[in-house]
Order: C-alpha cells, then sequence, then structure tokens
C-alpha cells in the first residue's frame, strides 16, 4: 500500500469560488491561493495547508494505491461505541439505512446515532468505509492505516476494491484560514506487520497512551432492572454482588477502598497502583481487580440530573455510595450529560440550551426515554451545568466511576466555529475537568478515536440483547442495534485496543436463565469478554446463582486476571 496522491477543495473568500487543487505524494503544489504540503517518510503522510490567502477549507483527500486480494480482510472501525466493526471481505458492501422507511427513520432519529448523515452508503460492491483506523490482511500479514490525532476533526477512511484504492478523508476545520496560517489537515500511519506489531507502531507513532487502569469486576443494574431502579432492589443486588464476591474471595477487607484508590479524593490526582496498572502496549499480567457496583439510568429524568426520584431513591444515591464503599466496592454512576429527555425539567425550562439545527429545531440523539435531545456544548450555562453535575456526584455522593454515555451527542452538528472531531474533544476534556483525575470515566456511544488515552474504559460495542439476534426485522435496522452476536463481534474486532487506547468494555455477560441464548451463546459471550477486554460486568442476581453458574464465573475471572 503506497500513497498515489491528494485531493484538496476550498473556497477563495476574495472571489468566493469552489476551487480544488491534487497532485502526487509526495508533493508540494503551490497556486495562486495555497500552498499545499504532503510528505511521506514510509510510516506517517502529513497533509497541511498555508494559504496565501484566507480560503475555508472543504474537502480533504489523500489516496493511496493498493491491490486488493479476492481473499483480503478488511476491518474498517465503525463511527462510534456502538456501530458494528468486524473483519470483513474487501468485496462486501455496506447498506446503512438504504431500504429502511424514511417515516421510521424520521420517527425513531435513527440516522442521529451512527454516521448516515456524515457519509454517503452507495451499497455498491467492494466500497466500504470506517473511521480512524482500518486493517487489511492476507493471513499473518497486516497493514494498518491510522489517524494520529482526532482531537482536530474525524478521519474517514474508504474502499474501493474495484479500483484498488484506499481513500483517507480528514474533517476540515469550520472556519476560514487567513493568509499564513498553517494547518495539519491530518497525519496518518501505514504500517505492516503482525496485529500485535501494527497496533503498537501506530500507538507509539501517535504517542498515545492508555491511562494507569485495574480490571473492573462487577454489578451494573440495567439488564437486570433497566430503568425500573429503586433503592430496595439496589440494595438487594449490593448485597448479593457481596456476598458472591465474599463466598469466592474476591472481596477486599471492609474499608480498604480507601485514599488513593480511584475515586477516592487524591490529593495529588494519582491513581493508585499506577506502577502495576494496565497502561501502554496490551494487557500482559494485570494488576488486583477493582470491584465495581454500577447504578445505571432510572433514578431521574435524563437530563435532571441532580432532581433523583424521591419516591424511588427517599435518602437520594449517596447512602447506597457510600454502602458500596463500606463494603471495599467501588461505587458508579451511569449519566448522559449532553442530553435531555422531552420530558426533563432542563427540556422545558432551559431551551436555550438545546443544540438547534438551521430550521431553530431542536437535535434528537434518538428515540431514547421520552425522546432525547443534544444540549450544546459550546453554551456556557451548559458547561457549568455539567461542571456541577459532575462534581456534586463525585464529592458529594461519592461516586468513584461515572459510565458516560450518548457522548456523541456532543457531536452531531458542527457550529461554533468547530468541527465534529473538535466538539468531541472538547466534550471528552469537559468530562475530565468535571469528574477530576482521581475519577474513572467510562466512555459509551463516543467515536472512539477521541476517547483514545482519554477516558479511562470505553465501551467498544453495542447493547447486548436478551436473546442472541433479536428479531429478524429488526436485523434490518441501523449499525447501532441492540444484539448481542454484534456486540461479541465488537468484542473480538476492538479487542487490540484493549490496554493499548483505554481498557475495553464489552459490556455485560449473563449466566441466568430468563434469556434465550443458549448454554454454548452464554458461554461464548462470558469467556470472549473475559479474554479480550478489562471490564467485566453482570446484570444478573448473583445471590441466585447455583454452583454451575459460581463455577462457569469463576472459570472466566480466572482467565479475566490471568
Amino acid at each position: 500500500m503506497e500513497p498515489a496522491g491528494f485531493a484538496i477543495g476550498y473556497i477563495s473568500m476574495e472571489s468566493g469560488d469552489i476551487r480544488h487543487v491534487s497532485g502526487d505524494v509526495p508533493a508540494q503544489l503551490v497556486n495562486d491561493d495555497v500552498s499545499v504540503q504532503l510528505a511521506f517518510d514510509g510510516q506517517v503522510i502529513q497533509v497541511a495547508v498555508e494559504p496565501l490567502r484566507p480560503v475555508l477549507l472543504e474537502s480533504a483527500q489523500v489516496q493511496l494505491r493498493h491491490a486488493f486480494a479476492t481473499n483480503e480482510s478488511v476491518l474498517l472501525n465503525g463511527y462510534q461505541s456502538w456501530t458494528d466493526t468486524a473483519e470483513r471481505s474487501a468485496w462486501s458492501s455496506m447498506r446503512g439505512l438504504r431500504g429502511v422507511p424514511k417515516r421510521l427513520v424520521e420517527r425513531y432519529s435513527f440516522d442521529a446515532i451512527g454516521d448516515y448523515g456524515i457519509v454517503a452508503y452507495e451499497g455498491r460492491r467492494g466500497l466500504q468505509h470506517g473511521f480512524t483506523y482500518a486493517t487489511f490482511r492476507r493471513g499473518q500479514g497486516m497493514v494498518l492505516v491510522g489517524s494520529m490525532d482526532e482531537s482536530q476533526g474525524f478521519t474517514v477512511i474508504r474502499t474501493d476494491a474495484g479500483r484498488g484504492q484506499v481513500l483517507v478523508e480528514p474533517e476540515c476545520p469550520l472556519r476560514v484560514l487567513d493568509a499564513g496560517e498553517r494547518a495539519i489537515l491530518g497525519r496518518i500511519a501505514v504500517v505492516r506487520g503482525t496485529v500485535d506489531e501494527c497496533y503498537d507502531r501506530w500507538f507509539q507513532l501517535s504517542g498515545v497512551k492508555a491511562r494507569p487502569i485495574r480490571p473492573l469486576l462487577g454489578y451494573t443494574s440495567w439488564y437486570r432492572h433497566y430503568g425500573d431502579i429503586d433503592a430496595r432492589k439496589l440494595e438487594h443486588d449490593l448485597r448479593g454482588f457481596s456476598q458472591a464476591m465474599a463466598d469466592m474471595n474476591l472481596l477486599p477487607k471492609q474499608g480498604e477502598l480507601d485514599e488513593g484508590e480511584p475515586g477516592s479524593k487524591c490529593q495529588d490526582g494519582a491513581l493508585p497502583g499506577a506502577s502495576a496498572a494496565v497502561s501502554g502496549s496490551a494487557r500482559s499480567k494485570p494488576p488486583a481487580p477493582q470491584l465495581l457496583f454500577q447504578i445505571d439510568d432510572g433514578y431521574c429524568k435524563v437530563g435532571d440530573w441532580l432532581d433523583v426520584d424521591e419516591e424511588k431513591f427517599p435518602d437520594g444515591l449517596a447512602s447506597l455510595a457510600a454502602a458500596a464503599r463500606e463494603r471495599g466496592i467501588l461505587p458508579g454512576l451511569w449519566i448522559a450529560p449532553f442530553v435531555c429527555e422531552r420530558e426533563s425539567r432542563v427540556f422545558s425550562e432551559r431551551p436555550e440550551w438545546l443544540l438547534r439545527d438551521a430550521s431553530g429545531n431542536p437535535v434528537p440523539t434518538g428515540s431514547h426515554w421520552s425522546g432525547g435531545f443534544a444540549l450544546d456544548t459550546r453554551n456556557t450555562e451548559v458547561r457549568s451545568y455539567v461542571l456541577d453535575v459532575l462534581r456534586t456526584i463525585v464529592r458529594e455522593w461519592g461516586f468513584g466511576l461515572l459510565k458516560a454515555d450518548f457522548l456523541y451527542a456532543a457531536c452531531l452538528m458542527p457550529h461554533d466555529r468547530q468541527n465534529r472531531g473538535q466538539l468531541m474533544a472538547d466534550a471528552i476534556d469537559l468530562l475530565r475537568t468535571g469528574a477530576g483525575e482521581d475519577v474513572l470515566l467510562l466512555g459509551c456511544g463516543v467515536p472512539l478515536g477521541s476517547a483514545f488515552g482519554r477516558v479511562d474504559y470505553c465501551r467498544i460495542g453495542c447493547d447486548v440483547g436478551l436473546d442472541w439476534d433479536d428479531a429478524p426485522h429488526m436485523r434490518l435496522l441501523h449499525r447501532e442495534r441492540v444484539s448481542t452476536k454484534n456486540s461479541l463481534g465488537n468484542t473480538r474486532a476492538r479487542q487490540p485496543l484493549d490496554g493499548r487506547a483505554f481498557g475495553n468494555d464489552p459490556d455485560v455477560f449473563f449466566l441466568r436463565d430468563d434469556v434465550k441464548l443458549t448454554d454454548a451463546q452464554r458461554d461464548d459471550l462470558l469467556f470472549a469478554d473475559a479474554a479480550s477486554g478489562s471490564v467485566l460486568l453482570t446484570s444478573d442476581d448473583m445471590a441466585a446463582w447455583d454452583e454451575r453458574k459460581r463455577s462457569r464465573y469463576q472459570a472466566a475471572v480466572r482467565v479475566f486476571l490471568q
């Protein structure tokens, strides 16, 4: 695979004309408006533009030449956490939302969840695309093409097997570049070797290191109760989880979660045990696990994070966090910080906080809850509100892990002179500022490149379901749909990110009987999660497990911690 050419599109601010410039790689090309430099040192392609007159960049593309073999597999990373990602034939096609009735797309805002408004799905054989990175494999040999920085814009990677092309398209700045203002549009790694060699070299070139972490072993309320949670149910679940961990000799001594533990109020912001934690390269021998009890959605209206439902939680959430800590268990809390639902007070009382399209309509994030809508993360009042919420949750309520979900809401629409990649990077910085360095962040529903080295853990697949692959008609919908099968596929496809970019969260496993999974499917999910990630969670009532289920769990924990 070799660079073959480039193309830049821009608007001249003096004439208003749309113009294009193209050439070979490596090259330096100068016209009346811009100077374009493309360099390739054998591993890194750099695209730089320096205007001679004010211009607004419209598009940028680097073309690589590649002869696709008939048996070649490609992996094109999906847009966000939930987007299906797998090795496929280079000659496959992508359907997108083609065939889904327009009225359903509009009613349920399917196009908000993925990249359907960003990249065209042509449905033609050999045409595929992804974001941030792609791999090309024949046997044991692999080529990886990857963006080295998504903070200044997302990177789309397209393949056209029939034409023998790989097209890399960095997102352009959303503002006018003045004369003499040099802009790096993209730095793209092209590396060869085994799987480990390629991923190691890409992250080394990018300067990305995973934050020091411990493997998380625990319970989350979502797939047991979904949104129907209350204090009584969670107290029961906490007792069951704590007792199960004690019976298996996995529970720390009472009060062991103390100063220096993740989520405690470390004065220097350092994570405990950092010298022994997973960091940098892929996971080798992990340190002792951190036990986690995570409260998921259902404690308030989405957006009204500090208005905890008093009927469900008369004593608030701080008492549950304290009860977990007393058992040596880290308390975690789910939040969708950049979203509000239609029935929330934020939606009705703060309309100026909502992100709005060119027609002045609120921008939907999907059909969840009573209808989800994006907040404008560049609004100063929204930013202050998010910071206040996060600081209250961690400093007053005592939660040590935040599962920040639906993060793609921050970059649904370029605005305020920032493109999608810049908006997403800014939003994650806002999360870290509010949470602090000593609180663990688990990103979810996020474009993965934006999370590299910036969150502690990250979901790398869609939600699992209570069956294998949902009903047949549901399989025709968007790529981010609920599917145990697709979740398992993502767990395997994105496994190389674990310990390099962050700790992978593959979502939960099930051992309980009230799901429509075979024993083989349960085992496949359980042991793939254990072998491929840094987070091993369940929503089962662990107090109800029989001896066989406990035995399967203990076997998986041994795999997880080896």
